[in-house]
């Protein structure tokens, strides 16, 4: 706290971006439990981070979610995803990575996007399922 009794405004300007970081990460979450190719895990894991930060308030409501708590814990408690998530990322993965190759980028654009997919992938396929 300043000398005045408030918060530093760098202090505010901080949780505001996280509190803004949080709530699109969160819509961009619920949107991907029903649009298919856009992953929900990640914008949910970023919602949760981005949220402990900037909103104690929105941090709670994800945690204690019905739907979305349970995937949080298995996360923080095994470094779980569940099976489904993983496979919707993978075939959503090659499905980009198709529609890149077939759109005429360069080889090497293809290439380098295939090689960090692929470290995603095996990334993403080698933590627990729930």
């Amino acid at each position: 706290m300043g000398a005045s009794g408030h918060a530093p405004k760098g202090g505010r300007l901080r949780r505001l971006a996280f509190h803004a970081l949080a709530s699109v990460s969160l819509l961009l979450a619920l949107a991907g439990v029903v649009l298919p190719g856009l992953p929900a895990t990640p914008f949910l894991l970023l919602a949760a981070w981005a949220a402990a930060r900037g909103s104690p308030e929105l941090a709670a409501r994800i945690e204690t979610h019905p739907r979305l708590g349970p995937l949080l814990v298995n996360w923080r408690e095994r470094r779980a995803v569940p099976r489904r998530a993983k496979v919707l990322a993978v075939l959503s993965m090659g499905a980009s990575l198709g529609i890149l190759a077939w759109s005429g980028a360069p080889r090497f654009v293809v290439a380098g996007v295939a090689a960090i997919l692929a470290c995603v992938a095996a990334y993403l396929l080698t933590r627990p399922s729930r």
